[in-house]
């Protein structure tokens, strides 16, 4: 049976209008001035913005790190994303020292497969470079994922040379690929560390008095200079800092085909939360949930992430669902060098997004769309399929409340962590209903019991071409 939506303001990145949606064999059938069939199923969405679901470009769900492993896997991390709107998760499938790349790969569908309830594609991380490598990409681009990931830090785990960046662009340029990057310099970043920890400096707090934005900003000026001599579509992961923006525009007033993501956390939580240096007991386990690489930056940082989002320098917005339990997990570490680095927040992406980007005024209601949505969708090869509202696309749709107003607390939130970064936290307006492919999977802000296993959905060659 066919479903139509009435009333609703439909909002993609290009418009908003008044419009109904109908929804027929999990597809938009069509959008318009519609009335009403005999026996259809009518939601009456006057008041309400009709978005497109949101596409997830960064989460890490069932991942093995720092001597344990998330506290979400596939089951528990998407019903939390699609509780909050998100209908298509990108994972990051990762490759372990030793493993092969469509090994890394295999494993990823074995964890997600059955488990997760919204859709999900992946990224594939790459832990270390072999030359063999540059065959077994194209493998996994044929297998549907064609985007990948190097760090530029954690030496002797993950962290891969300039030499190798450039033989693995090399390989994505041919294949039509891109690379998404976490952009540190590795190599200062532990000699710094050797220095607090000589100075017996173990606490919470230095963290990121070890990791400065400035390392952040050489790197992405190192990686988009090696990136400009093969001129390779690649991407920056998780920006954190003003000054690397600053960067990004003059590597794109040199012609790179680099575009970028910022993660909730980067607009809304400042390094105020790591504390002063003596901070201990209470104090630091406090801290110890605000450890994530890169780490939240000064104040002012906000508001220049929030001008490069609304402006264009930033092209989209993932969380880096990375959680880990403060009592159980973070709180072992015996110093911070090794906290689990990461936090929760894949359900309140698109929350946070409105309540502090369009109800606040720094964004549009289509701008919110790019960035949540189509943007992702674009560049990952999922569009027109995912991440906007028209005839033939998936019927993945969000229908957002834009009145109620209602404080964050963890408890009635849905991952499995101990906590969320966002605790207290004011939110304007609320997710009132989601459908995926048509199934009606939360209604009025209630998951459904009945939740069927999501799709692993094949990325096509990425679309560089957004704003």
């Amino acid at each position: 049976m066919s479903i139509l939506l009435t009333g609703g303001m439909v909002t993609t990145a290009a418009q908003s209008r008044l419009a109904a949606v109908r929804l027929s064999d999990g597809r938009i059938a069509e959008i318009g001035d519609l009335t009403a069939r005999p026996g259809e199923e009518v939601v009456d969405c006057h008041g309400f913005l009709v978005l497109p679901g949101g596409v997830e470009t960064h989460t890490h769900l069932d991942l093995e790190a720092m001597g344990t492993v998330t506290a979400d896997d596939f089951a528990s991390g998407t019903r939390s994303a699609l509780a909050g709107g998100t209908t298509t998760i990108l994972d990051y499938a990762t490759q372990f020292h030793g493993e092969s790349l469509m090994e890394g790969l295999a494993r990823w569908h074995k964890k997600a497969g059955g488990q997760a309830v919204t859709d999900y594609g992946f990224h594939l991380a790459m832990t270390q470079w072999r030359p063999e490598f540059a065959d077994e990409m194209a493998e996994v681009v044929a297998a549907g994922v064609t985007s990948f990931k190097m760090y530029m830090a954690y030496r002797d785990s993950m962290m891969v040379e300039d030499d190798q960046i450039y033989a693995a662009l090399c390989a994505s340029s041919r294949l039509g690929a891109t690379i998404g990057f976490h952009c540190e310099n590795g190599l200062l970043i532990d000699a710094l560390v050797l220095g607090e920890l000589a100075r017996g400096h173990t606490g919470a707090f230095y963290h990121q008095a070890t990791r400065p934005p400035e390392l952040e900003r050489e790197a992405l000026g190192r990686l988009t200079t090696i990136a400009g001599l093969l001129d390779a579509q690649h991407y920056i992961v998780h920006l954190s800092a003003g000054e690397t923006i600053e960067e990004l525009r003059r590597a794109r007033q040199r012609g790179s085909r680099v575009v970028a993501e910022t993660c909730p956390q980067y607009l809304l939580l400042d390094k105020g939360l790591y504390g002063t240096p003596d901070s201990h007991g209470s104090d630091e386990l406090e801290v110890r949930q605000f450890v994530m690489s890169p780490p939240l930056r000064a104040p002012e940082n906000l508001d220049a992430l929030w001008a490069g989002l609304a402006g264009g320098d930033i092209q989209f917005v993932g969380t880096d669902h990375c959680s880990f339990n403060l009592h159980g997990q973070k709180d072992k570490a015996s110093d911070f060098t090794a906290i689990p680095n990461g936090a929760p927040g894949i359900e309140l992406r698109l929350a946070l997004l409105y309540t502090y980007g369009v109800a606040a005024g720094r964004i549009s209601a289509e701008r919110f769309v790019a960035v949540t949505a189509e943007n992702a969708a674009r560049y990952f090869g999922l569009f027109p399929q995912k991440g906007t509202l028209l005839p033939g696309s998936d019927a993945d749709i969000v229908v957002y409340d834009p009145v109620p107003a209602w404080t964050v607390h963890h408890d009635a939130l849905h991952d499995n962590a101990d906590h969320t970064p966002y605790e207290g936290r004011r939110i304007q307006g609320r997710v009132r209903d989601v459908f995926l492919r048509g199934r009606h999977v939360v209604r009025d802000g209630v998951l459904a019991n009945d939740l069927a296993p999501g799709q692993f959905v094949a990325c096509g060659p990425p679309d560089s071409d957004i704003t």
